[in-house]
């Protein structure tokens, strides 16, 4: 018997000498969980119940008896009838407080709180110490001991979407990920209206490739939860499988406008790879929103402390594309006012591209790719012996790396 059950067992010994109308039964039975012979006390209790089922006092200490008796079953590992124990004195708890309110609503609660908490609490050392299996059955004891609180459930299904993510064989991962969204619903069907089980579904539905009733969904939170940046990530990563790249980008660089208007600052560490996301996505050719690349990429570059690598590259290949794309829209134009103008604009993206290309191969001058998209940029721009230079550059680079 635990140390906490023994200090409310000695309570409820203290109040039997002044219970004047308690039975002879449910006396005897106190006195039989005192000996910690549960069996015993609950025969004794329902042999009462032939002369009368209107004591609370009996249903209260009947539900003690067999939350004893669920600890014993859950010492010799037979969760089945620890379920049943647990739910039986659930029932017999909620009896007592039908027949006398006043009486006994805190000591219920107590011992109500007394079963689920065990239960939730060995289930988190078993959750953090890797043993799911072992704490998706204490979760589920939680839930049989108090069925009023879905949280068991969800924790579950929390638990479930974790051992998913975690699974490198590949084979767990979808039987896995359909047990959490059985549980999901479960949840949802007593409150339709919870904000996070809705987030959990829309992400179980999209890695289950369920895309279409995934995207209806986020899209029915979006509209009340505009704001929520982990609700924003989602929706971008189902974007993404979709090849909505636009979408995708448009959500990135909203998540980072938000981290920014907020006071917290430890959010702010991904948004220089958000930014740099985004902006390779605008530039994709089924996109090409090369204002909105270049614009995500500036940023993205203004919030290196460090010079970056990746983004400089990015930036480079982003301002060449852009200085092409519209070269050869001028060359298509028949209005020589917007031809001009068209060309002038790719001047002015094509010089930016040398730039950041002598900058990218300054910096890291074993990155091949630099000296290759800075060639490009300085045959665009007519310098055909710097571009000469740093294509055999880039050669060599080549060459050297094994390629």
């Amino acid at each position: 018997m635990t140390q906490s059950r023994l200090i409310l067992l000695a309570g409820l010994l203290a109040v039997i000498a002044v219970a004047g109308c308690r039975s002879a039964h449910t006396t005897s039975a106190i006195l039989y969980i005192d000996e910690q012979n549960y069996d015993k006390a609950v025969h004794v209790i329902h042999e009462g119940f032939q002369y009368g089922d209107d004591e609370p006092d009996a249903y209260y200490y009947l539900g003690e008896a067999y939350s004893h008796l669920a600890e014993e079953s859950v010492e010799a590992d037979d969760f089945p009838q620890a379920r049943k124990n647990y739910e039986l004195a659930y029932d017999a708890y909620k009896r007592a407080l039908e027949l006398d309110p006043v009486e006994w609503t805190k000591m219920v609660s107590t011992s109500l709180e007394y079963n689920y908490g065990t239960r939730v609490r060995q289930a988190a050392l078993d959750w953090e110490g890797g043993f799911f299996e072992q704490a998706e059955g204490h979760l589920r004891l939680a839930y049989a001991a108090l069925p009023d609180s879905l949280t068991p459930i969800k924790s579950i299904a929390r638990m479930k979407m974790q051992m998913a993510d975690q699974d490198t064989t590949g084979k767990m991962a979808t039987p896995l990920r359909e047990e959490a969204l059985e549980l999901l619903d479960q949840a949802l069907a007593a409150n339709p209206e919870a904000y996070a089980l809705n987030l959990n579904k829309a992400n179980v539905l999209d890695q289950l490739g369920r895309d279409d009733e995934a995207s209806t969904l986020y899209d029915e939170l979006l509209t009340e939860h505009g704001d929520d940046t982990s609700l924003l990530l989602d929706i971008a990563s189902l974007a993404v499988d979709k090849g909505d790249y636009a979408r995708a980008a448009d959500f990135y660089v909203k998540v980072v406008d938000l981290n920014e208007a907020d006071v917290d600052a430890s959010n702010d560490g991904d948004n220089k790879l958000l930014l740099r996301a985004a902006g390779s996505w605008y530039a994709t050719p089924s996109v090409l929103r090369f204002d909105d690349a270049i614009a995500a990429l500036d940023r993205s570059a203004e919030l290196d402390h460090v010079l970056d690598e990746k983004t400089i590259l990015a930036r480079l290949r982003t301002y060449l594309a852009y200085g092409k794309k519209l070269k050869q829209d001028a060359a298509l134009e028949t209005d020589e006012v917007l031809k001009a103008d068209l060309m002038a604009r790719s001047d002015e993206k094509l010089r930016r591209a040398v730039e950041i290309g002598i900058a990218m191969t300054n910096n890291f001058p074993a990155n091949a790719q630099g000296f290759l998209q800075l060639s490009m940029a300085q045959i665009e721009t007519k310098d055909f012996a710097a571009s000469d230079a740093s294509f055999k550059t880039y050669e060599e680079l080549e060459s050297g790396s094994g390629f």
